[in-house]
């Protein structure tokens, strides 16, 4: 006889608040295998409980959903069961329509960097610094992928950026002729200009040291730098002053080829952004080539996970991938537009676009192969997969792991060393005039090349058939625009658990930890709920059902000193259902999320699925073999109310019951062989 807490904490989704509580009261007062449960009352009530301290920093209260089942029997007032669930999906909100959720996938791919530069830091340390101590992790390899995410979020995206506002303000030269207004084209163009690049450098300005978070400042700093850089080059340009020209620094027979287009003094301009982000674009595939050498060292971390460790080379490689080819389909689905229309054939956007669209995207094509051999490993793994889905969790990695997967990780790595290559090949091309893939055979009248030149060429022939492919899978993304929103909630609930609020690079452990403010949200709620839900009804005992990421977010909290002072002397029962905890986050990750399962002071239970794509065993023997209970292949959705799940929740090992003996299930919580972990 006695109380019993239960607390559900969900994963990664889009759920609504209370149906993860309801699903698992349902199917905890279901009847398995045809035996009978007596009937129960559930009581439903609601609180929303404070996100924070109410201390006058925030003029309101913020505050959170905590859902509440009082379950009791009939009759029986003794015997009490609260469930009370721990909710955190708002968090991170799925985008509504199909503009946003464009967008918001572009600043996912943008936001993949956070876990780049976790995983730098966390698997390489410096020699000779204390552990914990400030500096530890200020290393080469970080400092190499904070400057690469600097470059995408100050440098590529704001470049883009203004690319799009430029080639939105170029439509006015149609609707709005020059003419209109008694003044010249370029002067015309050079007043629209100033005063959008100097709006969006004000916002920038604003923006300096208020965005949110860490690389939301980098990108608003990007847009201010960048953007006065623009503003200097227009007031010099062709446009105003004159004080550059594009026949200064080209050569003159290159310059007598050139068309009138091409030295249109708007042209001049779009072309030096143009070749700047050509050079961005360089610095970038150095960076990662980069990356890939210093990921070579043996990580020294001295846990029990052993195998890969370095993620942050395939990440970058996969941001640039990524990022070229939704910003190419982007500005070729712009290039449809722009040319179907026939009141724009006179526009001055059609002659840019027509002059310096191939240039920007020169490297879809290598791109457009990165997405083909993705989906190619994409497929043979799903068939694999289910040919040996009743034994995944026994296979090698290459197998096992569908997320992080190492031919994945490959088809990244191959793509940045080909795009490098490939923007080596065109500063040697522009500056020495020196092809080392082809040359000339005068003989023969046509070029001779080598292999990856051949490669090459052939895809260059093809340059047109590859965009429409890429303005098709942007197409798809629109007329899917629901299915790829949802997909995208995961994603973005990973990523919104890395975000930073600074740099941090050079801090000590203790500051490092601290400086993840969603992170830190998601567990507050975890701990204030458990403090209402103690505090109200005075639980005998406690059980923890958490499933994906949630059971990170439990085991991280059960370690937390304020929540062992309130379970202090109450048998805990965790349940983790397809648990990331060790296979993904502590092996990449392994310095903010390395669990003591003895920290944990409770009966720890794994439940996994054969075919689980995301949660697999719990490794490194925190927990003993009989206690990771495998269940027939089922996917990763759907834990709290599968039948095989709650087969092995009330099943001989966990025993899992609203009511019981609870003096019996004390002794079993103390039990070595049902709770010790092995050494």
């Amino acid at each position: 006889m006695g109380k019993h807490l239960v607390l559900t904490v969900h994963g990664v989704g889009e759920q609504k608040p209370s149906e993860t509580v309801d699903q698992v009261v349902g199917a905890a007062t279901t009847w398995v295998d045809g035996k009978r449960k007596p009937a129960v009352v559930v009581k439903r009530s609601m609180i929303e409980l404070a996100e924070n301290h109410f201390n006058g920093s925030s003029r309101n209260a913020q505050l959170f959903p905590v859902h509440l089942r009082h379950v009791t029997e009939p009759g029986n007032d003794e015997d009490v069961a609260l469930f009370a669930e721990v909710f955190w999906a708002d968090r991170s909100p799925a985008p509504k329509g199909v503009i946003n959720t464009i967008f918001d996938l572009i600043w996912v791919v943008l936001a993949l960097g956070y876990l780049a530069m976790d995983n730098v830091e966390q698997t390489h340390r410096r020699k000779g610094v204390a552990a914990g101590a400030a500096g530890e992790r200020d290393t080469v390899p970080a400092r190499i992928v904070h400057l690469f995410t600097w470059f995408f979020f100050g440098g590529l995206a704001t470049l883009n950026v203004y690319l799009l506002l430029g080639s939105a303000f170029a439509f006015l030269d149609q609707l709005f002729p020059a003419e209109k207004w008694g003044t010249t084209k370029e002067l015309y163009q050079f007043l629209g200009l100033f005063a959008l690049y100097g709006g969006f450098v004000w916002m920038g300005l604003a923006r300096w040291h208020k965005a949110p978070t860490y690389l939301r400042r980098v990108f608003w700093r990007g847009i201010s730098i960048v953007g006065g850089a623009l503003l200097f080059l227009l007031v010099t340009g062709p446009q105003f002053m004159g004080l550059w020209h594009i026949g200064w620094f080209v050569p003159q027979e290159a310059l007598s080829a050139m068309s009138e287009a091409e030295k249109d003094p708007m042209a001049q301009f779009v072309g030096v952004q143009i070749a700047v982000l050509g050079l961005l674009w360089a610095v970038q595939c150095l960076l990662t080539v980069l990356m890939l050498v210093t990921s070579t060292t043996a990580p020294e971390i001295g846990d029990k996970i052993a195998g890969h460790r370095r993620l942050y080379p395939a990440i970058c490689a996969g941001m640039m991938v990524l990022w070229m080819f939704f910003i190419s389909g982007l500005w070729l689905s712009y290039q449809k537009i722009v040319f179907s229309v026939p009141a724009l054939t006179t526009s001055e956007m059609r002659s840019l676009l027509a002059v310096h669209l191939i240039e920007a995207i020169n490297s879809v094509s290598v791109v457009f192969v990165a997405v083909v051999l993705l989906c190619v490993v994409g497929v043979a793994l799903f068939i694999l997969r289910k040919v040996h889905a009743h034994e995944l969790y026994q296979q090698g990695d290459g197998l096992r792991r569908a997320i992080l997967n190492r031919w994945a990780q490959r088809v990244f790595w191959l793509s940045a060393i080909i795009l490098a290559l490939m923007a080596a090949r065109a500063v040697l091309m522009a500056t020495l005039k020196y092809d080392p893939l082809c040359s000339m055979d005068v003989s023969a009248d046509r070029k001779t090349c080598n292999a990856l030149g051949d490669g090459l060429e052939w895809l260059a022939e093809y340059e047109g058939q590859i965009g429409l492919f890429v303005v098709g899978a942007i197409a798809l993304l629109y007329r899917f625009s629901a299915f790829v929103a949802a997909g995208l909630g995961v994603a973005r609930d990973i990523v919104t658990y890395a975000i930073r609020d600074r740099c941090a690079l050079d801090w000590d452990l203790a500051a490092r930890k601290a400086n993840y403010p969603p992170r830190d949200a998601i567990e507050e709620r975890f701990f204030r709920t458990l403090y209402y839900a103690t505090q109200v009804f005075s639980p005998d005992r406690i059980t923890v059902i958490s499933h994906s990421q949630g059971t990170v977010v439990a085991t991280r909290m059960l370690a937390d000193p304020r929540v062992q002072k309130r379970i202090a002397g109450k048998p805990v029962t965790l349940v983790t259902m397809g648990s990331p905890v060790t296979h993904i986050y502590q092996t990449y990750f392994p310095e903010l999320f390395t669990v003591d399962a003895a920290a944990l002071n409770a009966r720890w239970f794994n439940i996994f699925r054969h075919d689980d794509f995301v949660g697999t065993k719990i490794e490194g023997g925190l927990i003993s073999e009989d206690c990771n209970i495998p269940v027939s292949p089922g996917g990763h959705s759907g834990y709290f109310t599968d039948y095989e799940v709650w087969k092995a929740l009330s099943g001989s090992k966990i025993r899992f019951a609203l009511f019981g003996d609870w003096e019996e299930d004390s002794k079993a919580a103390s039990s070595p062989a049902a709770a010790a972990p092995t050494s």
